[in-house]
């Protein structure tokens, strides 16, 4: 077989606890080429939407690049795919990194065959953008997000989890994750936004994902690892910018509060999530968003249930936030009840009877 790809290589041009650049370089016999960076979720399949695409010099930005599993199972895949005379060939490379920032190949570079599931242009989407408590991110792991298209019929509404574990509302924005939802936003579509766990974390150290407290208009400056500087912002603030992008593209923005942990008191599961779900119904009713209380709404399920039979719908017994496949499939009915509640929306149209 004549391959338009001889050799692909994988090489880190900058890292630091924020983000990797990394070049891609293609050896290839004649033909257009492209890249593309997804992650790797611990079972080997990717998500339906690329976290990087490679500029015109063939380059990767990638968000927080320590996020690879404990079980040295792959977390990022690069796809290069060449064209020409209406023959495409593709390549994957599964890799994640070392210790010390280095790319670890963790599958040889292999010719595959890509069939994405690509949402249908003519029908409305239900984007959903949050943490990994709405994305899987782990083994016997999943989120609300990865089960909430079965609560609606596929052939009125695509439902498309954009979703990225370990995100906050600061940096889901900063990683240009938000930036690819906005691209992808047509009007007439729906925007889930569902931040808090991540959000209470240090500001210019580690993932450097935190933000202030509150819903007003401070801000501080910080200095970042690599030498910048940044505005960091209130949760409120952030929360705001999604809300008005949204709108602007002609889409309906909902937010929700967070889940419920595995902790309980008394015989009933804990409300108190911190301040989060409080600020999030403030910003949505000054905004004129709809907002779910969806963590009323798990809670209550949680007590009919009882602490036995809520705890294999979390993935571990160490784990009081991420829910197993059981659990992601209750949150996301939760979600899909709480739709229903709000008033006058176009969604209940397109929800499963």
């Amino acid at each position: 077989m004549n391959h338009l790809l001889n050799e692909v290589k994988l090489s880190v041009l900058e890292m630091n606890q924020a983000a990797a650049r990394i070049s891609v370089g293609v050896e290839m016999s004649r033909g257009n080429v492209c890249a593309e960076c997804f992650e790797v979720n611990f079972d080997g399949s990717k998500p339906d939407s690329p976290v990087a695409v490679a500029e015109p010099d063939m380059e990767l930005r990638i968000g927080t690049p320590f996020l690879w599993s404990h079980n040295s199972q792959p977390r990022y895949a690069v796809v290069v795919s060449a064209e020409i005379n209406r023959k495409t060939e593709s390549c994957e490379i599964q890799f994640g990194f070392d210790a010390a920032g280095k790319i670890v190949v963790t599958e040889n570079l292999r010719v595959v065959s890509l069939a994405p599931r690509l949402p249908n242009p003519i029908l409305p989407s239900l984007f959903v953008i949050g943490d990994s408590t709405a994305f899987s991110n782990g083994e016997n792991q999943r989120g609300w997000g990865d089960e909430l298209g079965k609560c609606f019929e596929p052939q009125k509404l695509n439902v498309l989890n954009r979703a990225r574990p370990g995100r906050s509302t600061r940096s889901f924005r900063n990683e240009g994750l938000w930036s690819r939802v906005l691209a992808e936003m047509k009007p007439g579509d729906f925007v889930l936004i569902q931040f808090g766990h991540n959000d209470a974390d240090k500001l210019a150290e580690g993932r450097c994902r935190g933000l202030l407290p509150g819903v007003g208009d401070e801000r501080q400056e910080v200095a970042m690892p690599d030498g910048t500087c940044e505005t960091v912002r209130t949760y409120g603030w952030y929360l705001r910018q999604f809300i008005a992008e949204t709108k602007a593209k002609g889409a309906t923005p909902i937010l929700l509060s967070l889940t419920v942990k595995n902790l309980w008191e008394n015989g009933r599961v804990q409300r108190n999530q911190g301040e989060y779900g409080h600020w999030a119904a403030q910003v949505a009713q000054a905004a004129g968003a709809d907002f779910i209380d969806l963590a009323q709404i798990i809670a209550g399920r949680y007590d009919a249930l009882g602490q036995e039979k809520v705890r294999p719908l979390f993935c571990s017994a160490s784990d009081n936030v991420h829910t197993s496949p059981a659990g992601a499939e209750l949150n996301a009915a939760c979600v899909a009840l709480g739709l229903k509640q709000v008033k006058n929306s176009p969604l209940t149209n397109f929800l499963l009877p």
